[in-house]
């Protein structure tokens, strides 16, 4: 998948610098809209660990009772954290300032995990009448065939923040600082900040990242990864 991901982040990147060139005459932002992009991206690593905290629990917890009660009874309780947490992360969401252009992925995202909310609500529902048993005018055989449709829309939820994820990168690149070519080189992180996120993004996934079967969520840190250590780009304090 790395090497699908790699072609999709250059196809990105031509298409974010053949937009800059038009950029150039609008209004150079301000620090507080550069902190506001930083926060954003941060924002969104954090949410990447989140659910892939939340799945990897949901995988050790349905393998600790393969009955159909305890993966049901599992079900529930999954699903429970991530509404709490999906609700955190669009209250967080909604705090961070940025201007129109990242305002819109700021607005897609809370859309997603909106979408989420509501497919976990439900699944947690569906859940709950199968743990209370028969009861009047329930078609179980309908509930059953629901549910891996439910899987399919979240697995496409995660597969459009993979498609974010090159974005949230290049929120961390300055149009503003211009190359002698023509080309953009300097990120608004400073070379500490840059570490620093690297760093965390390896902690979070650790080897996983490097697995070409990641799922969407992991490949979508690696993204953030594999742009913060092209050696092309550089600090906002390097020169």
């Amino acid at each position: 998948m790395h090497k699908q991901l790699w072609i999709g982040l250059l196809l990105g990147a031509f298409v974010y610098g053949a937009s800059c060139a038009s950029l150039q005459s609008e209004p150079v932002a301000g620090n507080a809209q550069k902190a506001a992009r930083i926060e954003l991206a941060q924002e969104f690593v954090r949410e990447l660990e989140v659910i892939y905290r939340l799945q990897e629990t949901a995988k050790k917890e349905f393998a600790e009772d393969s009955s159909v009660s305890g993966k049901t009874m599992t079900s529930v309780r999954v699903g429970t954290r991530m509404l709490f947490e999906m609700k955190d992360s669009i209250d967080r969401l909604s705090m961070i300032n940025v201007d129109a252009r990242w305002a819109e992925f700021r607005d897609a995202l809370k859309k997603l995990h909106q979408e989420r909310i509501v497919l976990v609500h439900e699944m947690n529902q569906m859940s709950k009448t199968l743990l209370a048993g028969a009861e009047p005018d329930v078609n179980f055989g309908k509930l059953t065939a629901r549910a891996p449709e439910i899987t399919a829309q979240v697995e496409q939820i995660d597969k459009i923040i993979f498609t974010i994820s090159k974005a949230m990168f290049f929120a961390l690149v300055d149009e503003d600082h211009v190359g002698g070519d023509g080309k953009l080189h300097h990120l608004i992180l400073t070379k500490k900040e840059r570490a620093s996120m690297v760093q965390l993004i390896d902690k979070i996934f650790g080897p996983t990242l490097e697995d070409k079967n990641a799922n969407h969520i992991v490949s979508s840190a690696w993204i953030i990864k594999y742009g913060l250590t092209r050696p092309n780009y550089k600090g906002a304090d390097e020169l």
